[in-house]
């Protein structure tokens, strides 16, 4: 029996010190069978799925005119797994009159009931909430959980002329689940009599009257008021309180009239710099894209025109030489591809710079000829230095020439600037316009994405003189695909199947070309050598070249996938590509 006594002592010393330690950060002890009706929270228990089983609020009003709040929430997640719970407090409040107050929210502190933290995140939202958002984001949890919240307020009180107050929506009407069981407990500095007290409780939807609620005042001197709500409220539905007292008790403690930068001078007129942008982003801009394309995006005029037949290609402005078979691809369709390569690369060949050679079907070799002058122009110089680097011959199919084929590709368009048969870099005017198309698809701007992909690409310009040359281009073109007899007797001289079959390539009307010559007495090149020369004509030349350029125009492709992905045998390492990982304990 002693025994049983000595342990029962220390039991009482252990749990009864802990008691008044949770006393001291903890609202007081809400009996809510003493509150309510032992059948009325029965009944509330009957909320069934998630909700909230009890709130209980306690507001401590201080002489310093500040307001203490501990929100005390018991939550039923149910069934549902969830992280935790978030809590949105309003900071803003607006008189009569219209014009918003803002009041100091501090001191947070989020706890279960034994006062141990919770992880919560404070953040704003709309300059004017503040939302807790409370629980771990790795971890889940369901059922029954406690929240304490606690925070101080400055600037709650209301002072009038005859009084002082306290009114405070209490939950808020902004909750997604009900509310089972609505305590509040008010507390202002002692030594006000009771009937110099007034209090007033409110419940429902936002703008609702209605008063389902009890407010009780303790007796014995000490302020102290409890306010029940007497029903369930609903999702939406909240509680609000006054509480009046005589003045003089507490400090003015006015809250800071609330100016948004958005009613600000300066936020005003950054509201309007965006309306204006906007309006330009928006309507303005699509239809100066169209505008600046008829002003300036189309070629100009001249009193030349294509013809049926021209024997030359079109001349550089000055006279001195002819333009090259990759220029006049590129005059043609204003772009750089690499047909105009190819072409090039057949021209050089045709001018002794390189030979062409199929060793076996389909595995072509480029071997250089001739060394590097000064006749040549930049671009060209690029393929014979570039592609070869130190060595004298390069078999394709070995080759990976994507970054070598892209600095040709802008030497190309700088040549048709210095040339002057652009006024500008017709890629870098589309680019700009292709980036505007890109940025526009973010903001949702469809109209402007269409209108600048579209009229960007039709930007670039010619020169008076670009265009007198792409007239000269296209006859010289029409010349090439013609079939007719009368032309015959031009074609029978090998001089001008070599001379004229780069332009064709350029055109992509090389095959067209070949055909005229495929029964005459053509031999072949010294510049190309093929595996089988026997029975040699035009068309097959022609087609042997097609199979070289595919080969070609495959190693300056870069090594992707249509989906990005790096092939593994150009640049491959260990733990690329897919699939991967791994496992082991911890």
């Amino acid at each position: 029996m002693k025994k049983i006594l000595i342990g029962l002592l220390l039991f009482f010393s252990l749990i009864f010190p802990v008691s008044a330690q949770f006393d001291d950060i903890q609202p007081d002890a809400v009996n809510l069978d003493a509150i309510y009706p032992t059948d009325s929270v029965a009944a509330t228990n009957n909320v069934i799925g998630e909700h909230i089983k009890s709130f209980h609020s306690k507001i401590v009003i201080n002489k310093d005119g500040t307001i203490d709040v501990n929100e005390n929430i018991k939550y039923d997640f149910s069934d549902l797994s969830k992280h935790g719970i978030y809590r949105e407090i309003p900071f803003i409040k607006t008189n009569q009159d219209g014009k918003k107050y803002k009041l100091e929210l501090s001191n947070f502190s989020v706890t279960d009931k034994n006062g141990i933290s919770y992880k919560y995140v404070k953040s704003l939202v709309n300059e004017k909430l503040i939302r807790l958002k409370i629980g771990d984001a790795d971890k889940l949890i369901t059922g029954i959980h406690n929240y304490v919240i606690s925070y101080q307020v400055s600037g709650a009180v209301t002072y009038f002329s005859d009084h002082d107050e306290l009114y405070w929506n209490v939950t808020g009407n902004e909750w997604e689940v009900p509310i089972a069981v609505l305590t509040s407990e008010v507390r202002i500095p002692d030594g006000i009599k009771n009937e110099d007290i007034k209090t007033a409780c409110y419940t429902g939807v936002a703008g609702s009257k209605e008063s389902l609620c009890k407010v009780e005042q303790s007796s014995g001197g000490e302020s102290k008021m409890i306010i029940k709500n007497n029903d369930v409220l609903g999702n939406g539905e909240g509680l609000s309180i006054a509480v009046s007292f005589p003045k003089n008790i507490v400090a003015v403690l006015e809250p800071k009239e609330f100016v948004s930068f958005w009613d600000s001078f300066l936020g005003k007129f950054v509201m309007g710099l965006m309306g204006l942008i906007g309006v330009i982003w928006y309507v303005f801009l699509p239809f100066y894209i169209i505008y600046k394309w008829f002003k300036t995006g189309r070629d100009p005029s001249t009193n030349s025109r294509e013809v049926s037949a021209w024997f030359d290609p079109p001349k550089t402005q000055d006279g001195k030489r002819f333009l090259t078979p990759g220029e006049v691809g590129t005059l043609g369709d204003e772009t750089v591809d690499m047909k105009d390569i190819s072409a090039t690369i057949v021209d050089l060949a045709r001018r002794g710079y390189l030979i062409i050679d199929e060793r076996k079907k389909g595995d072509y070799y480029l071997i250089k000829n001739k060394i590097v002058d000064s006749s040549l122009l930049n671009y060209e110089k690029s393929i014979l230095t570039k592609f070869f680097k130190n060595e004298k011959e390069i078999r394709i199919k070995d080759e990976e020439l994507s970054s070598e084929v892209a600095q040709i590709k802008n030497e190309m368009y700088e040549q048709v600037v210095e040339d002057r048969l652009f006024d500008r870099n017709p890629q870098t005017t589309r680019t700009k316009y292709y980036v505007l198309a890109g940025i526009t698809l973010f903001t949702s701007n469809f109209f402007l994405a269409i209108v600048a992909f579209l009229f960007g690409r039709a930007m670039p310009r010619k020169t008076v003189f670009g265009v007198e040359a792409k007239n000269v281009a296209f006859s010289l073109k029409n010349f090439l695909t013609s079939q007719k007899k009368q032309l015959e007797f031009q074609a029978d001289k090998q001089m001008m199947f070599e001379k004229l079959l780069p332009y064709a390539v350029a055109f992509g009307v090389e095959r067209i070309w070949a055909k005229r010559f495929e029964n005459l007495n053509i031999i072949q090149p010294n510049w190309y050598r093929g595996y089988n020369s026997t029975n040699f004509n035009s068309y097959l030349l022609v087609n042997s070249l097609n199979s070289s350029m595919k080969s070609f125009a495959t190693a300056a492709t870069p090594t992707r996938s249509s989906s990005g992905f790096s092939s593994g045998f150009s640049g491959g390492f260990s733990g690329g590509g897919g699939g991967g990982g791994g496992g082991g304990s911890w």
